[in-house]
Order: structure tokens, then sequence, then C-alpha cells
């Protein structure tokens, strides 16, 4: 997904550039991933950017053994 992201953005830029416009980039739609096992990803404002601008959010979280793609592993790791 990452790769994806990096060609679009060249892409644009370049368009946007080639037109006598600056390229832009809006970082908050860019996932960011930790290749450990398991992968960790998160995307958008952290929940201490969103309190210090004062924006209304629902926090949620979902315990591991809940994850599909460590069911569909036989990755049974944080099971209770």
């Amino acid at each position: 997904m990452l790769a994806h992201k990096a060609e679009d953005e060249g892409i644009r830029g370049r368009l946007k550039s080639s037109r006598g416009r600056p390229a832009t980039t809006n970082y908050d739609v860019i996932p960011g991933v930790v290749y450990t096992s398991p992968e960790v990803a998160a995307v958008g404002k952290t929940e201490e950017e969103l309190k210090a601008a004062g924006v209304a959010y629902k926090r949620r979280q979902i315990p591991l053994h809940r994850q599909r793609g460590g069911q569909g592993q036989s990755d049974h790791r944080g099971d209770s």
C-alpha cells in the first residue's frame, strides 16, 4: 500500500509542477506501518493531536485475538 501511495504522489507532484502549481502531500492520509510480528499500522492523527486541536473523536481498540489476519494464519497470540 505504501508503494502505491508513493507512486501516486510522484505522479501527482509531476503533473502539478508541470502546470506551475506547487506539489503538496497530505501526510495525514498516508498509513504508517511497523513491520513486526504481529504487524502494526495506523493512519490519521494521534489521540494527543486531536485533543490539542479540540476535535471530537471516538476511540476504539480491538484485541489482537479478534484480528482476522491472525485468525486466518492460525496465529493465536493474544487469545484469552
